[in-house]
C-alpha cells in the first residue's frame, strides 16, 4: 500500500486540517485590523463591497472570490474576508502535505510524518500565519503556490508525454495568480520551462523537468499549451473596466480608461520601490532576512532543512532543488531590495520552499534510521513535529489577534466624534481605508466626505471624489496645498484630520 493510501496518511491528513485550522480560526481577527502589517484590508473590503477597485495592481482574482465569501452569513464584512485569507491558507498547507507525500522518491508508511512536518513547518510559520488571520492577498497567492507544486510534483518520473490539460492547467493557475499578485512574475520561468523542455537520448526524447542548456530541446507545443492557459487565466482583469464603469467610491486609476488600466495593473505606482533600498541597508536588511528565517522554523526546523538541501541526491530530487531553490534566491532578493516597511511578507513563497526542503530533510532522517529501528522513525518525526509544535506555541502570543478591536474603535470613534456634513482630509493607509471601510461598506455618516489628500494630484481620483460627492466641489488646480484648496472650495463645511503616523490621530476645526 502507497503511503498516500494508507490508513496513517488520512490519519494524519485530518489532524493537520482540524489542528491547523483550529489555529487559524483561533487566532483570526474578529474584524477589521491594522495587526500584521494589515493596513489594506479596509481597502480591499471597501472594494469588494462597493463593487469597486483596490489599489494597485487591482487584484481581480482576490476581488471575484472575496465577493463570494462576502455572500457567507457569519460574521461581518471584514470577517469573512479574513476567514478566506485562513482558508486559503490551510488549503496551501494541504497541498504541502499532498506534495511531500506523492513524492516517488521516498516510500513507506512513515512518510506521512514528513508531509506533516513540511505542511506544519509552512502553517506554523509566523509569516504564513500572520497572514492566514487577516484580510490580505498574500495567503491566496500562497495557495496558487502550493498548487503549482502540487501539479510540477505529480511530473516528477513521468516519462510519458505530458498531456495537454497539465500544461493548461499550469499556465491556468499562473495566470489567474497573476490576477492576485505581480510577484507571479518570479514563477513564471520555472513554471514555463520544467516540463516545456526536454533532454535529447541517443534514440528518442525523455521528457524531462530541469534542464541546463546544453542538449535539450524546448517543447512549443508544451509551452504554447501553457500560454493558453495563462491568457484565458488573465482574462480575469477584464473585471476590472467592467466594475469600475459603474462609477465606484473606491476607483484607483479608474482602469475604465486604457491610461487608467495600464497604470493599475502595472504597480507604476510602486515602480521605485522596486531595487529601491539605499546601499547601506542591504546589509542589515539580509541581517534581518536571516533572523527571520530563523524565526519561521526553529533551530530544529532549520537544521533538518539544510540537511534536507544538502544531503539528498538522485534526478528527481535535483529538479525539486531547481524549483524550490529559484523560489527561495528570487524571492529573498525581492524582498530585500524591495523598499517597503513590509516587504518581509514577500518572503512567504521563499519559506515555502523552505519548508518543502525541511519536509524532504524529515524524509531522509526517517528513511535512514527506519532502516536500524523502526521506532527511531517514528521517534524521529514526532520530535521534529514536537519541535516545530513548541516554535509555534512561543510565537502564539504575538499571532492572536482575535481580540483586537484597534482599527474599528477608532472608526467608530471617528465618526462619533466628526461634525455633520464634514470633510475628513486622510493622510496614511490605516486611516484611510478604516473611514472607507466604515463610510463605503458599512455605510455609516453618509453626510461626512472622506478626501485622501496624498491622491489628490491625480486626475482620476478628483473624478471620483466628484462622482462620489456630487456637493462637494473638488478644484482641479491645487494653489498651495490640496487641503486647504479643497476646504477654501467648501466653505461652511468643517474640516477634520484622520493621520497615521505611528500612532491613529482625529481632529476636527
Amino acid at each position: 500500500m502507497s503511503s498516500s493510501h494508507s490508513p496513517l496518511h488520512w490519519i494524519s491528513f485530518t489532524i493537520l486540517t482540524l489542528s491547523l485550522g483550529g489555529v487559524y480560526i483561533s487566532t483570526l481577527a474578529p474584524g477589521l485590523t491594522w495587526a500584521h502589517n494589515g493596513a489594506d484590508g479596509g481597502d480591499l473590503i471597501s472594494a469588494v463591497a462597493t463593487g469597486g477597485v483596490p489599489h494597485p495592481s487591482g487584484y481581480p482574482t482576490y476581488l471575484l472570490l472575496a465577493g463570494a465569501f462576502q455572500l457567507i452569513p457569519l460574521g461581518s464584512l471584514a470577517f469573512r474576508m479574513n476567514l478566506l485569507s485562513a482558508v486559503c491558507a490551510l488549503a496551501a498547507a494541504v497541498l504541502v502535505y499532498l506534495t511531500v507525500v506523492r513524492l516517488p522518491f521516498f516510500t513507506g508508511s512513515l512518510l506521512w510524518e514528513a508531509g506533516l512536518v513540511a505542511a506544519l513547518a509552512y502553517g506554523l510559520s509566523p509569516l504564513a500565519w500572520s497572514q492566514a488571520v487577516i484580510t490580505e492577498v498574500y495567503s491566496l497567492q500562497a495557495l496558487f503556490l502550493a498548487l503549482l507544486l502540487y501539479l510540477w510534483s505529480s511530473r516528477l518520473e513521468d516519462s510519458s508525454p505530458i498531456p495537454i490539460r497539465y500544461d493548461v492547467a499550469t499556465g491556468l493557475v499562473c495566470g489567474l495568480a497573476m490576477g492576485n499578485h505581480l510577484t507571479t512574475l518570479f514563477i513564471l520561468p520555472v513554471a514555463f520551462l520544467m516540463g516545456g523542455v526536454v533532454r535529447r537520448s541517443n534514440e528518442l526524447q525523455v521528457q524531462e523537468k530541469m534542464f541546463f542548456w546544453s542538449g535539450w530541446n524546448i517543447q512549443w507545443k508544451s509551452i504554447g499549451w501553457r500560454l493558453a492557459g495563462l491568457v484565458v487565466g488573465l482574462l480575469v482583469y477584464i473585471t476590472l473596466p467592467l466594475r469600475a464603469a459603474s462609477n465606484p467610491p473606491i476607483n484607483w486609476g479608474n482602469p475604465a480608461t486604457l491610461k487608467g488600466f495600464l497604470w493599475l495593473v502595472s504597480g507604476r505606482l510602486y515602480s521605485g520601490l522596486l531595487f529601491g533600498v539605499p546601499g547601506n541597508f542591504i546589509l542589515p536588511r539580509i541581517q534581518y532576512w536571516a533572523n527571520l528565517l530563523i524565526d519561521q522554523f526553529g533551530w530544529v526546523g532549520l537544521v533538518i532543512g539544510l540537511y534536507g538541501l544538502f544531503t539528498l541526491q538522485g534526478s528527481s530530487v535535483k529538479k525539486i532543488y531547481l524549483f524550490t531553490g529559484w523560489l527561495f534566491i528570487a524571492f529573498s532578493i525581492f524582498s530585500i531590495s524591495y523598499n517597503s516597511y513590509d516587504s518581509d511578507v514577500y518572503l512567504i513563497p521563499a519559506f515555502m520552499a523552505y519548508a518543502l526542503w525541511v519536509g524532504l530533510g524529515a524524509a531522509a532522517l526517517i528513511k535512514l534510521l527506519q532502516h536500524r529501528k523502526a521506532w527511531l522513525g517514528i521517534l524521529a518525526g514526532m520530535f521534529i513535529i514536537a519541535a516545530l509544535v513548541i516554535t509555534a506555541i512561543m510565537h502564539y502570543p504575538a499571532m492572536d489577534v482575535s481580540h483586537d478591536r484597534t482599527a474599528e474603535a477608532y472608526g467608530t470613534a471617528a465618526f462619533n466624534s466628526t461634525p455633520v456634513d464634514a470633510i475628513i482630509f486622510t493622510d496614511g493607509d490605516q486611516v484611510t481605508f478604516t473611514l472607507w471601510y466604515f463610510r463605503f461598506a458599512l455605510h455609516q455618516r453618509p453626510d461626512v466626505t472622506v478626501v485622501v489628500t496624498g491622491l489628490l494630484p491625480y486626475d482620476w481620483y478628483r473624478a471620483t471624489l466628484q462622482s462620489t460627492y456630487p456637493s462637494l466641489s473638488v478644484p482641479g488646480v491645487a494653489h498651495g496645498p490640496w487641503e486647504a484648496t479643497v476646504a477654501q472650495a467648501n466653505p461652511g463645511r468643517s474640516a477634520c484630520f484622520a493621520t497615521y503616523q505611528n500612532t491613529a490621530a482625529f481632529s476636527c476645526h
